[in-house]
């Protein structure tokens, strides 16, 4: 077997938002040990000296900062050169934080559902979306979680609006912004064109919108394993993500049998899904591979597993770290 790897950042694997504790990478390689497979630790500090690893399986991680998520992206690419297989793959992390490539992304593996579109200020055609699309569509940042940065917008006029008040200048534009604004409040010269390049733009989706929605699901999977969280949407809203009403239920096959049809054309350990339910057909929202919310996986009593042609529930409960041990270790015995 491959010598294999797992990045930590500051001995930290996979952590998630400020609300979770994160991952006891001691757990993980505990696991693998039992099962006469080492793990190596490899410190995102080292990889200035280690950038030459090859030839090796390497589990990968992200981050919720975007300075530091662009750093580990380029350690990550770096990586990929050298012939190693990365663990989440390298798509994934592209994916974390970044919903304008997972659309781009779920087209390339063959997922056709709810589909979205990418675009920034420099190349949105309000005119051309006007023509193209049916309104009402959701409009959304293109990172964040929760309910953050996902409107409804039901005209070209809210559209443009809306796309507006997305834009938070970074520290360098906003200083020409207000440079810019001071001489021209005092009268002295200042370069409009300078004062339009560098004005902040923002990128978004904006994706189909299923009308008449009461809830969604949360699908957290670990290898085989499927925990379940039933999202329900508070009147006077159409999101469900970050609603705070959620609740465990009883859920059905046909929604179990969609989600693994996605998680196999993924092809990754784990993998967080929003999905949601019309009555007739099942669509994917958004999904995630690495640093996804772990509160389903947390507060759910057990998960589903397919047997044989059946699902079962099995009530059983165990740590975070050991379900992203077992995913890895398993999808390592079938990669």
């Amino acid at each position: 077997m491959k010598k294999i790897y797992v990045l930590v950042d500051n001995d930290q694997y996979f952590a998630h938002h400020v609300a979770f504790d994160t991952i006891d990478i001691n757990v993980i390689i505990d696991y693998f040990k039992e099962r006469e497979v080492t793990l190596e630790v490899l410190p995102l500090k080292e990889l200035s000296l280690k950038i030459d690893i090859k030839d090796s399986i390497i589990f990968t991680l992200s981050s919720q900062k975007p300075y530091h998520k662009q750093y580990i992206d380029d350690i990550v690419e770096v990586l990929s050169l050298n012939n190693n297989i990365l663990i989440p793959s390298k798509n994934i992390l592209r994916c974390h934080e970044n919903k304008g490539y997972q659309e781009y992304y779920k087209k390339i593996v063959g997922i056709d559902s709810l589909n979205g579109y990418y675009f920034n200020n420099d190349t949105v055609d309000y005119k051309y979306i006007n023509k193209t699309y049916s309104f009402p569509l959701v409009l959304k940042q293109i990172d964040g979680s929760g309910s953050r940065g996902v409107r409804l917008i039901k005209s070209e006029k809210e559209l443009k609006k809306e796309v507006n008040s997305f834009k938070v200048s970074t520290h360098v534009r906003f200083m020409i912004y207000c440079r810019e604004n001071i001489f021209r409040f005092l009268k002295l010269k200042f370069s409009e064109k300078k004062l339009n390049y560098y004005k902040d733009h923002s990128s978004f989706i904006i994706q189909e919108f299923v009308p008449n929605l009461r809830f969604d699901y949360k699908v957290l999977i670990f290898f085989d394993k499927y925990y379940v969280l039933k999202r329900n949407i508070n009147e006077n809203d159409f999101r469900a993500s970050g609603s705070g009403n959620f609740e465990f239920v009883d859920i059905e096959d046909s929604l179990l049998e969609y989600s693994k049809d996605i998680f196999e054309k993924l092809n990754e350990p784990f993998m967080s899904l929003d999905v949601c339910f019309d009555g007739d057909k099942y669509y994917l929202i958004e999904y995630q591979g690495i640093h996804f919310g772990p509160y389903t996986q947390i507060y759910s009593k057990g998960f589903y597993q397919k047997n044989s042609e059946k699902w079962d529930f099995i009530e059983e409960k165990v740590s975070l770290e050991e379900d992203l041990a077992y995913s890895l270790f398993n999808y390592l015995q079938v990669a």
